[in-house]
């Protein structure tokens, strides 16, 4: 028994089958797909005890699965970052097609608030929900506030769709005349910064 134990070939089996183990624990997806191999390295290492017939079939088998592991941890690994990159990458190509227009200022039915409207149209080939804007208040060519918000009003802009929307911003009552007329706007920039992608 202690002979088998230390065998090279029983020694090399149990290293792969604890290296399979491993890879299940850190990445789900790999260790499922590996499986079926694991199951094969029980039966033969279990054969390998009994018959020594089959020591040079079990090392050549040993060494495959070796160099299939090694792929499969190179996959298991890189993978994660392909999937990383196409995203980053489509929800920019997304983002390109994405345009705000039509930015301007309308009277507001209410003292010391300022509304702008604007228009967001999806050219993607994509749903978009949860979309965010950016907005920058200028006056005198001089930035004084920015905000990052929700856009309101829509769940879901469809590809090929268009939205109007608006948004206010208020001028704090505490302030003095003066205060209030240095805090008020006179252009503004809008952009889109996030949305989700709906496949």
């Amino acid at each position: 028994m202690k002979q088998i134990i230390n065998s090279p070939i029983v020694i090399t089996l149990i290293a792969i089958i604890a290296a399979f183990v491993l890879v299940s624990k850190m990445d789900t997806k790999l260790g499922s797909e590996m499986r079926g191999a694991y199951d094969a390295l029980i039966d033969i290492a279990e054969d390998a005890s009994s018959d020594a017939e089959k020591t040079k079939a079990i090392q050549d088998f040993a060494e495959q699965i070796s160099s299939q592991l090694r792929e499969g941890f190179t996959a298991g690994f890189s993978s994660g970052d392909d999937d990383k990159e196409s995203r980053e990458e489509k929800f920019l190509r997304t983002l390109d097609k994405v345009t705000v227009s039509d930015v301007r200022e309308i009277p507001s039915e209410w003292k010391g608030r300022q509304t702008v409207l604007f228009k967001i149209e999806n050219g993607s080939e994509y749903a978009l929900t949860q979309i965010k804007v950016n907005l920058e208040y200028y006056r005198d060519g001089e930035l004084i506030d920015v905000k990052n918000e929700n856009l309101h009003g829509i769940k879901v802009l469809d590809a090929g769709a268009d939205f109007i929307a608006k948004k206010d911003r208020n001028t704090p009552n505490h302030l003095t005349d003066e205060e209030k007329a240095n805090h008020a706007y006179d252009s503004v920039e809008v952009s889109v910064t996030s949305f989700n992608i709906s496949d």
